[in-house]
């Protein structure tokens, strides 16, 4: 609905008569947003407007409502959405949390999840917040086909309304592939970190050629520089975890931002830049602390990518966090080098309780690493994995099938390294060309080679059931611990079998 002019009477969504409004106010977001004054009669107002839409019987048909002004103070309206797909783990209301915190100052947010629900019962509990932008998180590649579906659906909902809100998609999936989102209808797409851009968007709508913005122009698509990254990180809000639902047990924290690193199939760098950015020791350890204590919190999650790229730092944590209280269990993600870098480090992340720990691998071809860019010997994964064991700390390996330089005879030894090793378990990827990455030259965007996905399974099979293996697990449940709980559930998962595509 159009903005009403002042002192004209306009339609009051919850009441049957009308209203005094006030100029760039719409009727929708007056119904949601301002006070008003007790009802009085309509004779004693002086000006009245055009009466055509329907309004709910809230007050007697012979009285108005008069607005107190309401438009500098009033915040817009926004919703942050996890749409609906299918997602093994849910980091996207944990990510939209984190927007939420750094714009609630200037916006009235509401938070869903709707990873479960139908894209109707969806849409539905977006509108039911009458929302002037909803900002959508599409977490990786793999999320964008679903969330195209959800952006077309909301938009063809949203045509005929009163009020059409902005719809924003951001995170990385929507950075790395943003066109199809434009496509499917979304004004805008916030590429890279959202803080800042976000608040450009609630400040001052959609402007194209805004640093972090990609959108529609006259002249096409029109991406903005990409937007400062947010530094130092401690300068954030912690996330409005009182918006989130109920995190299942396990509770997801950042402490860190970026890469050092340089891998060419990864999207890491293209979305938080090279530069390593962390959070403080104090910051982090005051959060783990604040989750045991206020949450309750038994699980959490570091959602870092390399929370070891300084040793230094992770020592400094793991010695503020051994005074407690702690959680049961941390659980976090770290390159082999990194672990390996101090002596002691891997002791104390075992005594401040990081007792699992995902080591991303990618491959044990020594020409396939360099190629890629993470040429880590052989020796020392298997090194790595070895303290683990000693200081009870469950490992898992993650591997590329398909990377670009992997041989047929290299593929074969695949499950030969992995086993000589010696991870708990291991989690073996098809390889999938990420847009933006060096690796996605030349390649169909988004989909993996069916060779690759098929040896995959193969490999994940053979390696979860292999004696070896399953000796090793056995072992990690005789001895108990918290490595070997996982070894125990890893298992019984072993029995089932992972289907071949």
């Amino acid at each position: 609905m159009n903005a009403v002019p002042a002192n004209n009477v306009g339609q009051h969504l919850c009441a049957e008569a009308p209203v005094l409004l006030y100029p760039k106010c719409s009727v929708r977001v007056m119904a949601h947003h301002c006070r008003c004054s007790a009802p009085i009669p309509l004779s004693s107002l002086t000006e009245r407007g055009d009466w055509s839409i329907p309004c709910a019987k809230t007050i007697p048909k012979d009285c108005s409502l008069i607005c107190r002004q309401p438009f500098k103070a009033m915040k817009k309206r926004l919703v942050l959405i996890k749409p609906p797909e299918i997602s093994r783990f849910n980091f996207g209301t944990f990510s939209l949390a984190v927007l939420a915190a750094a714009v609630r100052h200037i916006a009235d947010v509401t938070l869903i999840d709707a990873t479960s629900l139908t894209c109707d019962e969806a849409i539905k509990k977006v509108l039911d917040e009458s929302p002037d932008i909803v900002g959508i998180t599409v977490m990786s590649q793999e999320s964008v086909k679903s969330a195209c579906s959800f952006v077309s659906s909301l938009k063809t909902d949203t045509e005929n309304t009163p009020a059409q809100p902005t719809i924003i998609a951001g995170g990385h999936g929507a950075s790395m592939n943003p066109e199809p989102l434009l496509a499917a209808g979304a004004s805008a797409i916030v590429y890279g970190e959202g803080e800042k851009t976000l608040l450009q968007v609630i400040e001052n709508g959609i402007v194209p050629g805004t640093k972090g913005i990609i959108c529609y122009g006259n002249s096409g698509t029109i991406k903005g520089k990409p937007q400062q990254p947010v530094l130092p990180l401690d300068c954030l809000e912690k996330p409005a975890r009182d918006l989130m639902p109920d995190p299942e047990g396990v509770f997801l924290l950042e402490t860190s931002r970026g890469c050092p690193h340089s891998c060419k199939f990864c999207e890491t760098t293209r979305f938080s830049g090279k530069r390593w950015r962390p959070f403080s020791p104090s910051r982090v350890v005051g959060e783990i602390r604040e989750l045991v204590e206020e949450y309750g919190a038994w699980i959490i999650h570091l959602a870092d990518d390399n929370f070891a790229a300084d040793p230094e730092r992770v020592l400094n944590i793991c010695k503020e966090l051994q005074k407690g209280p702690l959680p049961a269990i941390i659980l976090a993600s770290a390159r082999a080098d990194d672990l390996l870098a101090h002596p002691s480090l891997l002791k104390e992340m075992s005594d401040a309780r990081i007792r699992r720990i995902t080591v991303g691998i990618e491959t044990l071809d020594p020409s396939a690493a360099k190629k890629a860019g993470k040429a880590i010997s052989l020796d020392t994964y298997r090194e790595v994995f070895r303290k683990m064991r000693a200081y009870d700390i469950f490992s898992i390996a993650s591997f590329i099938v398909g990377l670009p330089g992997e041989t047929p005879v290299a593929r074969q030894k695949n499950i030969a390294f992995a086993l000589f090793a010696a991870p708990d378990t291991a989690h073996f990827l098809p390889f999938l060309p990420l847009p933006g990455t060096p690796y996605a030259k030349g390649r169909t965007i988004g989909l993996p080679d069916p060779e690759d996905v098929r040896d995959s399974a193969v490999f994940n099979n053979t390696f979860r059931k292999h004696h070896t293996t399953v000796t090793r697990l056995k072992r990690a449940v005789g001895k108990g611990g918290i490595r070997g709980l996982f070894a125990e559930k890893v298992l019984q998962k072993s029995k089932e079998h992972i289907p071949y595509p």
